[in-house]
């Protein structure tokens, strides 16, 4: 940049003593236009000496810039990279959670179901077994009034025929004097059996 200054300096000069000297008359226009060819061709060269590397120096400066603005560049373009992977990978997972909540949602709703039924079953059976319970007292009941009312022998007779289960329900619902009437007809090994079935069902029969 100094040379081209020094340049353009002496040029002007240069023109400044031509000017003078066609002025004075103390050069002949040969030795004028020699001069000035010579001292333009000077200064041209030294302005073409000068002009690269002026003209290098803005691109010596901008090449760091270039450089730098590139890796800028890089450096947010891998940043981006990096963040759309990241993005991509949480919304796998976000939709693998989401796909798993439907299935523990699905699920719950299957054994809610599930226990609902089995509730709606339990009181059925609950009610079928007091209905059951209920009846067999009314004929256990029905059937002891018909032993209270026969002869202690035959009562005794057709006590010994039934099962084990039966025979207790009959006697725990038979008067007490009418079922020890009754017991005197009855084998030992029979009501002893009968006997263990009552103690054993807590007068549940």
């Amino acid at each position: 940049m100094k040379k081209i200054i020094i340049g353009i300096q002496i040029l002007i000069l240069v023109l400044i003593l031509i000017k003078a000297a066609s002025v004075v008359g103390l050069i002949k226009k040969t030795d004028f236009l020699s001069a000035t060819s010579l001292t333009t061709r000077q200064a041209l060269a030294e302005s073409t000496v000068a002009s690269p590397a002026a003209g290098k120096m803005p691109s010596a400066l901008r090449q760091p810039v270039n450089e730098t603005a590139a890796d800028d560049l890089t450096t947010v373009r891998d940043l981006a990279s990096a963040l759309a992977a990241k993005k991509s990978e949480l919304d796998k997972r976000e939709n693998s959670l989401r796909a798993e909540e439907q299935r523990l949602l699905a699920l719950k709703k299957e054994i809610t179901d599930k226990i609902v039924l089995l509730k709606s079953q339990e009181e059925k059976l609950t009610s079928a077994l007091e209905n059951h319970k209920a009846d067999d007292l009314k004929r256990y009941k029905d059937m002891a009034k018909v032993y209270e009312s026969a002869p202690p022998a035959k009562a005794g007779k057709m006590l010994e025929q039934l099962d084990i289960k039966t025979a207790a329900g009959i006697t725990m619902n038979m008067k007490k004097d009418k079922a020890g009437a009754v017991w005197g007809y009855i084998t030992p090994q029979k009501a002893a059996a009968i006997t263990k079935e009552i103690t054993q069902a807590g007068g549940r029969l």
